[in-house]
C-alpha cells in the first residue's frame, strides 16, 4: 500500500472510523493512479483499498493502479461492496460530504443500509497540502511547460486577434508541450475586461494599447500549475503603467515574505498592504493566492480570511495580487511557489517585467 493510502487509514483509526468512501476523482487519482472519470474508492482503516469502476476501464485499471489498490468491474459499485461484505452492518463510514450530491447520499443511505454514515470534513484534503518531493517535481514541470506557452504566446498575438483565438492558441501549446490538457478555463481578458479577475476568454478584439490578462495551467502527471501574466500590446497609457508597477512591487514583496509559520492572512497582508498604500486597496477585492496540486484550488487559503492557515514546508501555494479599475483595465501576476523551512522557492520561471508587444 502507498504511502497515502497508509496515512489515510491512519487518519480513519484517529477519526473511530471503519472505512471512507471517496468519490471525487482528483482525490482518486492522488490516492490509486487511475485517471478515468469515473469509479470510487473505498478504503479502510484495517489498510484495504478496494476501486470499483465499469467496464469502459478495465484495461485502464490494469495499467494504472497504484500496488495494494483492489480494482473491482462492477455498474453498481455500492451494492457490490455490501454484497462482497467490504461494507457491513454496524460499520461506521465516512464520506465526503463537499463533493456528494444530496441525491447521491440518498442513494448511499438506501445501499449502505444500518451502517452509521459520518462527514469526513477535509481529512482527505489535507493528505494533499503536504506535497512530497516528487509531487512538487510534477508541479514545476507543469510550470515549465506554462512558462515554454507564454514565451511561445507572446509572439503570436497581434491587434485584431480574438480573446478565444489566444485562448485555443494556448490550450494547443500546452498539449504540444506535454500537458495533460487545461488545468482550468483559460483566462484571457484585453482592455477593459481585464477588470474582470475570472474575465474567460470571450469573442472580444485585442486593440492596440490595452493590458493583455493571462492565466492558465498545465497538468503533468495529475498536478496542476497556474500561472498570470499581463503584457502590453502596444504601447500602455500612463495609468495601466502605474498599475502594471504597483502589482509586481506586492507581488514580489509576497515571494520574498513567504515561509513556514506564518499564516495566509500574514502573507496576504503582504501583498494587500503594498497595494493600499498605493491607493488601490479597494480594487483588490479578491485573496492573494491559494493552494495547489492536484486541484487547483486546495488549501492553505491565502487571503484576509485566513486567519488559521498555518503554511508548512512542502505546501504549494500561488502568490497573485490583483488590481482591477471598472471600465478601463486590470492587471495581475501570478507565481506557483513551494513553501520551505527558511522561505520558499518559486516553481514558476517566466518574465514579469512589463512585456510590450
Amino acid at each position: 500500500m502507498s504511502n497515502r493510502l497508509t496515512q489515510l487509514s491512519d487518519q480513519l483509526k484517529e477519526a473511530s472510523l471503519d472505512a471512507i468512501l471517496i468519490t471525487r476523482l482528483t482525490h482518486i487519482r492522488y490516492l490509486t493512479g487511475f485517471s478515468g472519470s469515473a469509479g470510487i474508492l473505498l478504503v479502510t482503516s484495517a489498510g484495504r483499498a478496494v476501486f470499483i469502476t465499469d467496464f469502459r476501464y478495465q484495461e485502464q485499471i490494469a495499467g494504472e493502479l497504484l500496488p495494494g489498490v483492489e480494482g473491482i468491474i462492477e455498474p453498481a459499485p455500492y451494492q457490490r461492496l455490501v454484497a462482497d461484505g467490504i461494507v457491513a452492518p454496524g460499520m461506521s463510514v465516512g464520506f465526503q460530504e463537499t463533493y456528494v450530491t444530496v441525491a447521491a447520499l440518498e442513494g448511499l443511505k438506501k445501499a449502505f443500509r444500518r451502517v452509521k454514515l459520518e462527514k469526513t470534513g477535509s481529512m482527505v484534503e489535507d493528505l494533499t497540502m503536504i506535497k512530497t518531493d516528487s509531487e512538487v517535481a510534477s508541479i514545476k514541470k507543469a510550470a515549465d511547460m506554462a512558462a515554454k506557452v507564454y514565451k511561445e504566446i507572446l509572439a503570436i498575438v497581434k491587434p485584431g486577434m480574438r480573446e478565444n483565438e489566444v485562448a485555443m492558441e494556448i490550450s494547443y501549446l500546452g498539449k504540444k508541450f506535454g500537458s495533460e490538457g487545461d488545468a482550468f478555463g483559460i483566462i484571457v481578458a484585453s482592455g477593459a475586461r481585464g477588470a474582470l479577475p475570472h474575465g474567460r476568454a470571450s469573442t472580444k478584439k485585442i486593440r492596440k494599447g490595452e493590458m493583455v490578462t493571462l492565466d492558465f495551467g498545465c497538468i503533468h502527471n495529475g498536478f496542476n500549475s497556474d500561472m498570470t501574466r499581463t503584457f502590453a500590446v502596444g504601447k500602455p497609457n500612463d495609468e495601466a503603467r502605474s498599475i502594471y508597477d504597483i502589482v509586481l512591487r506586492s507581488q514580489i514583496k509576497g515571494v520574498a515574505a513567504a515561509r513556514a509559520g506564518m499564516t495566509g492572512k500574514e502573507l496576504d497582508d503582504v501583498c494587500r498592504d503594498e497595494i493600499a498604500a498605493a491607493g488601490y486597496g479597494a480594487e483588490f477585492g479578491h485573496g492573494t493566492g491559494h493552494g495547489l496540486g492536484i486541484d487547483v484550488h486546495e488549501g492553505p487559503g491565502i487571503s484576509f480570511r485566513g486567519e488559521g492557515q498555518i503554511l508548512k514546508p512542502g505546501m504549494v501555494v500561488t502568490i497573485e495580487p490583483g488590481i482591477y479599475i471598472p471600465n478601463r483595465c486590470g492587471v495581475r501576476i501570478e507565481d506557483d511557489v513551494v513553501i520551505t523551512g527558511n522561505g520558499c522557492r518559486v516553481l514558476t520561471r517566466a518574465p514579469k517585467d512589463l512585456i510590450i508587444i
